[in-house]
């Protein structure tokens, strides 16, 4: 199956240029219908020289298929995130690492320029892929199950101080990322009540259905004898909880991150209520298992 690079490493990339064929460079169009996988080379020294490997890439490139093209720890890692931004209602792709770009033009090319540091597992790889830009991208490759597969993609951005993306390393951060966040998003099931005076009186319920981040809800959100937000927008992104809505005049936006004990919220919250004449724009705290005027 032909998956998508992750959304991250599709940001940007670099415009370099053209560089000089020589003659182990391979030059594919990869938008022809008629293109074919031609037949590998496996000669009697293996399949640890330039020539096949450069084939092989070809082939690959041919191919476009993760399944038959890239590393057992590459299709895991891309599954896991996969599976866990599904879960999270996050978007995870954006893009396609073999065309390095959203769109695909027509006519989209590539050019295998070179492979070098040839091991008895591992390679490098670099490719020129042209489609409406030229990108230079290097691929790290590995060899298992009796060939060589793409194991991660390395880009560079222009600018006087280009930056790499690193594809396999963006994936694992994600990974990471939501995984911290599930966490806290467990933490937050119960009730929270404002702490303090000259604040809002804010009541949160937080409910999370079948324990993934997709589910979490702020059942309640209850401004204290006042007003009530029926089904705010909440989740947990990048370590913060966010909670949201803003029906006709009235407005909340809640940002808040939660302490290390997890039984205090610390943040900030803006609130508009036209109807009431009422607004707010500080900061709040907020504490799990807690009513000011039963617990004070």
């Amino acid at each position: 199956m032909k998956k998508n690079i992750f959304y991250c490493v599709a940001l940007a990339f670099p415009l370099l240029a053209l560089m000089g064929c020589n003659s182990n460079k391979v030059t594919g169009d990869a938008s022809s219908e008629d293109s074919t996988v031609v037949e590998e080379m496996n000669t009697d020294d293996g399949k640890h020289n330039k020539e096949y490997i450069i084939q092989r890439l070809d082939n690959i490139y041919k191919m476009q298929d993760d399944s038959k093209c890239c590393s057992e720890r590459y299709q895991k890692l891309f599954n896991e995130a996969q599976e866990l931004s599904e879960k999270g209602g996050m978007v995870f792709v954006d893009g396609d690492h073999w065309v390095q770009g959203n769109d695909i033009d027509e006519d989209w090319t590539y050019r295998i320029l070179d492979v070098t540091d040839i091991t008895p597992t591992t390679a490098t790889a670099k490719v020129l892929v042209n489609n409406f830009d030229e990108h230079e991208v290097t691929l790290q490759l590995v060899f298992e199950r009796d060939d060589w597969y793409v194991d991660n993609f390395l880009t560079e951005s222009g600018g006087a101080q280009p930056e790499v993306f690193d594809e396999a390393k963006d994936i694992q951060a994600f990974i990471a990322a939501m995984k911290k966040d599930n966490e806290i998003a467990k933490k937050l099931i119960g009730e929270w009540g404002w702490v303090g005076d000259d604040v809002p009186e804010l009541l949160l319920k937080f409910t999370m259905k079948d324990g993934t981040l997709n589910s979490l809800k702020a059942e309640e959100c209850y401004l204290y004898r006042l007003y009530s937000f029926h089904n705010p927008l909440c989740g947990v992104y990048d370590g913060k909880v966010q909670i949201g809505q803003r029906p006709d005049n009235d407005a909340i936006d809640l940002t808040l991150e939660i302490n290390e004990k997890g039984d205090e919220l610390t943040g900030h919250i803006m609130l508009k209520l036209a109807n009431f004449d009422y607004s707010y724009d500080g900061p709040i705290t907020l504490r799990k298992n807690y009513f000011r005027y039963k617990d004070k």
